[in-house]
């Protein structure tokens, strides 16, 4: 009889404990954006959409007067290049109502050089901002936890949905439109 007590409450004490850590690692959906970074453009195209080669994420959400997709990909990662296709279609559709900012991150997760990045932005004809950061931690700040992870953040600043994982043409369509009503006033 003591040995099942005990294992119930060595198996309690283990369920309580998972659940306060997934309680504190996960991320708050009505939080503001999880950390200040500078992004380094990738190309003129880039530039000329944010008003500069590099810019501070704070100080575009700031400035901006409308919501942001921000996505973090990796040059050597397989879904974020089945993704790109997908973003740059939704960006050429809904780009006047959201702004999108790629952050290749390849570098600090073992998945590409910031040439590779660059290379890759060049290959599929990216036209959205996107770049690279000094700030390796952006990864914890934001917790991506996976390759890609793009944030859907309101015009305040406060992250209203988060999608783990390569982005297929209806579901960022579905996910944008989501956006753009929750902004609209």
């Amino acid at each position: 009889m003591l040995h099942s007590r005990t294992r119930s409450s060595v198996v309690f004490i283990f369920v309580a404990f998972v659940i306060v850590a997934l309680t504190a690692c996960s991320s708050d959906k009505g939080s503001g954006a999880s950390g200040d970074f500078v992004l380094n453009t990738y190309n003129s195209v880039s530039a000329e959409h944010l008003g500069s080669e590099t810019v501070s994420f704070d100080a575009l959400i700031a400035r901006e007067d409308r919501p942001i997709l921000l996505n973090f990909w990796a040059g050597n990662c397989p879904p974020c290049r089945a993704e790109m296709p997908a973003l740059q279609a939704a960006w050429q559709e809904y780009g006047d109502k959201v702004l999108f900012v790629g952050v290749d991150i390849g570098p600090y997760v073992g998945l590409g050089t910031y040439q590779q990045g660059k290379d890759l932005v060049e290959e599929f004809g990216i036209t959205y901002p996107t770049g690279n950061t000094g700030n390796r931690s952006v990864i914890t700040d934001w917790q991506v936890a996976s390759m890609p992870s793009t944030f859907f953040i309101n015009r305040d600043g406060k992250v209203h949905d988060i999608v783990i994982g390569a982005v297929s043409n209806s579901r960022i369509t579905s996910k944008l439109r989501e956006l753009i009503a929750a902004n609209a006033s």
